[in-house]
């Protein structure tokens, strides 16, 4: 008898014919949208489509993962019984990995920290480092704060007559969308840190020739777990201070601020610097009122999150990656103007924060305009000014093409003269044109 096929029964994810298969439990919470990314307002997709976005991107990711494993082990299928015999595998090039790093401690400190500062083209002066080869733990690291629990939210569910508090809640949690994206964004660009010791092939190999492919046995096992393991979430919640390989912390307190990294091996704490680096970039997309930030960072910087962010964030990466304009790839300006380009685009407000996001994750020519527009005015920007004595801090361009007329004010309104007229007297001085004017930015 013919298996009876329910109707509104969705398609699985799509693995191309191949064997292997991710954790079904991970499925289950794509499908369910049941994880920290769900249905975010960013992603594209409507209701009805055979796959919902998270699995598309899920799908893409796990063959990226299998390919690396298969690349690294010699394996030509990664079935459960050979990713049992990863384990094993694993361990033994941890222990080999780190008896070699032990005697080039310092080396390979200076390399990381170099290795960053080159890809990510960070000025001379802008930000100093503190990278240490050894097993992180949270003491002497700043604790990513704790989600509060509701009773403690000053913002709690409104009276329904309390226009005021329902839109501040409103707000809040815009924010909260834009910094979980971000977050994803965040982890994304570093995980792709995490296999860029092949940039410094050479001066691996002048320390140990098997140091390269040890590299890419233990990075790529390492990502599979991520997807094979059903409940990492709740091992990384429960023992975090034992689990961690990384840590990164970003210290305002040092001029010029200080990323400060740890982690077990190379490859590792290439990754916390790469991403400290990020996230001190990323700190000007949080909500300039305190009491607004301390929420947004308590509710969505957990660690349960970062496990989906390090699953999802890296497709996400690669989409914004394939919004930039051709001729930027190909300029010589191109690492001075992609962190700008970041900088602008996490530094605009949540709603067209948001809108933006989707029109890049959709991959329309529409997302396309509005980046290269965003990349425009940095250009001309850096036109007018010395480089070298820049402050970093670029104006987020007011006039992104693409978003809905309607929002935009219909007086000439100057964003220098509003952000003095903020700086002199407050949030609180403005008029509510001016308001919906930088809202609407």
């Amino acid at each position: 008898m013919a298996k009876k096929i329910k109707l509104n029964e969705a398609p699985p994810i799509d693995y191309d014919g191949r064997p292997e298969r991710m954790s079904p439990d991970i499925e289950r919470k794509l499908r369910s949208r049941e994880h920290p990314l769900g249905a975010h307002q960013s992603f594209p997709g409507k209701e009805g489509d055979e796959n919902n976005f998270e699995e598309i991107i899920a799908s893409k990711r796990f063959k990226d993962v299998i390919d690396k494993v298969k690349s690294a082990t010699g394996l030509e299928e990664v079935n459960p019984q050979a990713a049992m015999s990863l384990q094993p595998m694993l361990m033994s090039a941890v222990q080999r990995v780190m008896s070699i790093e032990s005697a080039n401690k310092q080396k390979l400190e200076d390399l990381a920290v170099s290795l960053v500062v080159d890809q990510m083209d960070i000025p001379e002066g802008d930000l100093q480092f503190d990278a240490k080869l050894e097993k992180p733990t949270l003491q002497g690291m700043q604790k990513k704060p704790k989600e509060k629990k509701k009773k403690e939210l000053e913002f709690k569910q409104p009276d329904t007559e309390d226009k005021e508090a329902a839109e501040r809640l409103a707000k809040l949690d815009l924010e909260k969308q834009k910094r979980r994206l971000i977050n994803s964004l965040i982890q994304g660009s570093s995980k792709k840190a995490h296999y860029m010791f092949h940039l410094v092939n050479e001066a691996l190999n002048e320390i140990d020739p098997d140091l390269v492919n040890l590299y890419s046995l233990v990075m790529s096992v390492n990502d599979l777990m991520y997807w094979i393991m059903p409940d990492m979430e709740g091992m990384v919640g429960g023992g975090a201070d034992e689990m961690a390989a990384g840590r990164e912390e970003v210290d305002l307190e040092t001029d010029p601020p200080t990323i400060k990294a740890k982690g077990i091996m190379f490859p590792i704490l290439v990754h916390e610097l790469w991403k400290g680096v990020m996230e001190y970039v990323s700190m000007h997309g949080l909500p300039s009122d305190p009491e607004f930030a301390e929420e947004v960072i308590g509710s969505e910087d957990t660690l349960p999150a970062e496990v989906w962010d390090l699953r999802l964030g890296p497709i996400i990466w690669e989409k914004f990656m394939e919004s930039y304009p051709e001729d930027l790839l190909n300029s010589d300006d191109y690492g001075r103007i992609k962190n700008y380009l970041y900088y602008n685009i996490v530094s605009l407000e949540p709603e067209p924060f948001i809108g933006l996001a989707k029109e890049i994750l959709s991959g329309s020519p529409r997302g396309k305009e509005m980046v290269a527009k965003i990349v425009d005015d940095i250009k001309k920007q850096l036109k007018d000014e010395d480089y070298e004595d820049a402050t970093g801090e670029v104006s987020t361009p007011s006039d992104l093409p693409g978003l809905d007329d309607s929002t935009q004010p219909t007086q000439e309104l100057d964003m220098d003269t509003i952000l003095d007229k903020i700086n002199k007297s407050g949030m609180e001085s403005l008029t509510q044109d001016e308001k919906d004017f930088l809202y609407n930015l």
